[in-house]
């Protein structure tokens, strides 16, 4: 789930009547000398099957340090044998371990109902989560973590975390708490610190949602096609993180947007810039380097950028590199925030990414048996596998080896 981008208008009359800003001709100030690059980053291959791994690892692109799988609430269990057989896979070979412990996607106790049915229920759980009920559901998971002490897990508390699945109060006190009390649980029950604890929200709601510095150890971001400014294509024609060509240029396939610079005479003025990057997901990462922490890009993969029938041949191998360099760009950010006076530098926020390399026509799982396909030209129909295009899997082995990562390609 993504929320909606905010207008450009709105951040303007925001920024208007707080600072009593006028747009004029403006100056940015010069970038701060860029520091060393972050190293040590480490790769993981998602999600859920062990073909991605096995799809990724074949075309030469190097051994990634781990993988990401999902664990439920309601069963207390793997959600599927496939995740149950890849976290095997990652534990003999002491790999790091992402787990989404979900409860969002099928609540305990839901018997039924559309969406707003089952988020309901989804906000009851999170209150009964932070209450200490559903304890025994952890049990599984809990027992696995101490058999394999070898694996560093990193714990999403629910991913994309949001108001609407999980708050009953606008202060959120129901996921904050069931965040510290699962954490607690967890934390009581292995013989090893081989836990780390990821909050995950949706791009819009990170503050809100935090559940504070003395429980998070890492704060996760989704990063798809919006997230990186590109327009996705959905069934009749494109959607753009932003309205054209007001707050969106579709020439250049960026979003528009403003920040605090100054103008020719040294006054405060909204600077307009194009953007490769949500301001949400800039502002997310400031927020983690001002609380203290690095950021996991949880989940990260390609949409579809091209109506091309029930082919994958379009627009993908051109702008799928695209989409490479941009992920990989935004871990090396410096510079302004829309909406925000002064540059920051971003480059060591993001230490951790997990790529989907799965074939998403065929589901969350990329699974061809034909229980869940995504229609033809829809936001998801796409083979998101690098080994289908050299130009991104070159790409993304330039990324791997630029951004200090230590998985290369090759070794």
């Amino acid at each position: 789930m993504h929320p909606r981008p905010t207008r450009l208008a709105q951040a303007l009359l925001a920024l208007a009547v707080l600072l009593g800003l006028t747009a004029g001709t403006a100056t940015a100030a010069a970038p701060a000398p860029a520091p060393a690059a972050a190293t040590n980053r480490t790769l993981l291959i998602g999600q859920s099957t062990k073909s991605a791994w096995d799809d990724y690892t074949a075309s030469g692109s190097g051994t990634p340090a781990g993988g990401s799988v999902y664990y439920e609430v309601n069963s207390g269990n793997w959600v599927g044998a496939g995740h149950a057989a890849y976290a095997d896979f990652l534990t003999s070979r002491n790999a790091t371990v992402q787990v989404g412990i979900s409860w969002k996607d099928n609540p305990p106790g839901f018997t039924g109902g559309d969406e707003n049915a089952k988020a309901a229920r989804s906000r009851q759980v999170t209150q009964e989560l932070a209450n200490g009920q559903w304890a025994d559901r952890f049990t599984r998971l809990t027992d696995y973590m101490n058999a394999h002490p070898g694996s560093m897990f990193l714990l999403r508390l629910d991913y994309e975390v949001s108001s609407y699945y999980h708050c009953t109060t606008p202060d959120c006190s129901s996921y904050k708490g069931a965040f510290a009390r699962i954490r607690s649980l967890i934390k009581s029950r292995i013989h090893q610190d081989n836990a780390r604890f990821v909050f995950h929200p949706v791009r819009g709601e990170y503050e809100a949602l935090y559940p504070g510095d003395a429980v998070t150890d890492q704060i996760g971001v989704s990063v798809f096609a919006h997230e990186l400014c590109l327009p996705i294509h959905d069934l009749g024609g494109y959607l753009y993180n932003g309205t054209p060509p007001t707050n969106y240029d579709t020439a250049a396939l960026q979003c528009r947007n403003a920040y605090i610079g100054t103008d020719s005479n040294g006054n405060q003025a909204a600077v307009w810039k194009n953007w490769d990057y949500d301001g949400n997901v800039l502002k997310m990462m400031k927020f983690a380097k001002d609380h203290g922490k690095k950021m996991i890009v949880s989940e990260s993969g390609m949409m579809n950028f091209t109506d091309d029938g029930a082919d994958t041949s379009g627009l993908e191998p051109v702008r799928g590199a695209t989409w490479v360099r941009r992920l990989f760009g935004l871990m090396d950010y410096r510079g302004p925030i829309p909406n925000l006076s002064g540059t920051y530098d971003l480059s060591d926020v993001i230490t951790t990414v997990a790529y989907i390399n799965l074939d998403f026509r065929y589901g969350w799982d990329g699974i061809q048996d034909g229980t869940f396909d995504f229609p033809p030209n829809s936001t998801w129909f796409a083979d998101g596998r690098l080994s289908r295009y050299s130009d991104a899997r070159t790409a993304f082995c330039q990324g791997l080896a630029a951004r200090g990562f230590t998985t290369r390609c090759g070794a």
